[in-house]
């Protein structure tokens, strides 16, 4: 599966150390995002009005003057830059809504936009700063990881695939949500599985240590992200597997994959806590998954073949939501109804509840422009070259636990695959030199100890 080549026997080799390539690259990415938002868009404009950047702005805006975690879009300081830009443009236009508490957001990200207004005010500049400081962090841990293996032309390869073809990562680079954040710690999550599968000779204090680590990770990873939830069976299939591998035994493994999920639950716990008081009901990551259950689940996704259907605009909520309510209590309401038909659908079509999984899968990974697919067939031969090795099947198990959680979701046209962008990188650059490689071999320049080759 790999063809070792022989060693360079210049100085290229030692040029420099892993830690200050990684450096480097995460400068660079960091410096390019930055200046191509700057001068190709308004760094500083708000965002569209449509989707779901306008709930974590308000939150960060909230949560910077003490008033909670809450959307409020009829203050006038918030609403200022988007008023401003909505004489220009219909799609900044923004709609008054009142104060309240919201439990349908998980709050890391408006966390930070918060601490970013208190530092700089009224803004939105820093966050896509922010979040394109994610982005250059997961094009470092990618880099790093390909380095050691592949040599200098790795770097090249991963650069050019992650800032120049990949339009994602521009794109969620600059979008004020949780893409970016979650992404980081996703690729945080994916070193540290394949660290612990380098630990042949720890001992059982050390694998725990690791684990719990792995699970704190874990745990910030759902609070940028709710859907993360869903990679919880995963994640500990995936630990267990790792760890008897170590050669521990059954009690050990087990034991292990407890400390992960003890470390997860202190992350979650003070967030699980406060949803479960204010709405005073068994919902610790809030109302959003439990809102939305019916769109993955039930006649509406079923005729858009998997992919997301906005059921609050279909009517689905129509008799449920009470005027006189608060919106609290509306969403509340709209998470028991949705919970209760979906699982009444999934019951009366199990065999249709079946057959959505793959489908959903497969309109979530279909490519949808050249990028896009570019970028698929390299990593399919970059799988295919190294799918095998320890490297390969660890980052195969991530991509599998992603695509789980899409088919107990749905499919929002390639967005829920922003998190496995550091597995899906890893193979296409591997890929993309597997193509290179006899280019490489002719030119005179040789690889590291391990060069990726076709089986």
């Amino acid at each position: 599966m790999i063809e070792p080549l022989p060693q360079k026997t210049d100085s290229t080799s030692r040029q420099l150390p892993n830690w200050c390539v990684g450096l480097i690259s995460f400068g660079l990415c960091w410096t390019i995002f930055v200046g191509y938002y700057h001068f190709k868009f308004d760094l500083n404009g708000p965002p569209s009005t449509s989707g779901d950047e306008v709930d974590y702005d308000s939150i960060g805006w909230e949560l910077a003057h003490g008033r909670g975690f809450a959307v409020n879009t009829e203050d006038p300081d918030f609403r200022e830059p988007y008023d401003i830009a909505a004489k220009t443009a219909e799609r900044f236009k923004l709609t008054p809504r009142p104060r309240w508490e919201v439990t349908y957001r998980p709050p890391l990200y408006p966390y930070a936009i918060s601490y970013l207004n208190r530092l700089f005010g009224r803004q939105f500049w820093a966050t896509r700063i922010m979040d394109a400081g994610f982005m250059a962090g997961t094009l470092a841990l990618i880099v790093m990881t390909l380095y050691p293996r592949y040599g200098w032309h790795s770097v090249v390869i991963a650069l050019g695939l992650f800032i120049v073809i990949d339009v994602r990562t521009r794109l969620y680079g600059r979008a004020i949500l949780t893409e970016s954040m979650s992404l980081f710690f996703t690729s945080i999550i994916c070193i540290a599985l394949l660290r612990l599968q380098r630990m042949q000779r720890a001992k059982l204090p050390e694998i725990l240590l690791h684990s719990a680590l792995i699970g704190f990770t874990f745990g910030f990873s759902m609070l940028a992200r709710t859907m993360m939830i869903l990679w919880g069976p995963g994640m500990c299939l995936t630990l267990y597997w790792i760890i008897r591998k170590l050669k521990f035994n059954f009690r050990q493994s087990v034991l292990a994959v407890t400390v992960f999920l003890v470390g997860t639950g202190v992350v979650l716990t003070p967030w699980a806590v406060r949803n479960i008081k204010l709405t005073e009901k068994m919902m610790p990551l809030g109302t959003q998954g439990l809102v939305q259950l019916s769109a993955g689940f039930g006649d509406s996704i079923w005729e858009s073949n998997g992919l997301w259907p906005n059921i609050e605009t279909e009517g689905f909520f129509d008799g449920v939501i009470e005027p006189q309510a608060s919106q609290l209590e509306n969403e509340i309401a709209k998470a028991e109804y949705s919970k209760a038909e979906a699982l009444k659908w999934i019951l009366a079509n199990p065999m249709k509840a079946a057959l959505l999984a793959p489908t959903k899968m497969y309109q979530e990974c279909r490519p949808r422009n050249p990028t896009e697919w570019i970028i698929s067939a390299l990593m399919l031969l970059g799988i295919w070259s190294i799918g095998r090795t320890p490297i390969g099947k660890v980052l195969l198990a991530v991509f599998a636990i992603n695509l789980f959680a899409i088919a107990a979701t749905w499919s929002v046209e390639g967005r829920f695959l922003v998190p496995v962008l550091f597995p899906i990188h890893i193979f296409a650059s591997v890929g993309l030199l597997v193509v290179l490689q006899p280019f490489l071999r002719k030119i005179g320049i040789e690889s590291t100890s391990e060069a990726p080759a076709l089986p």
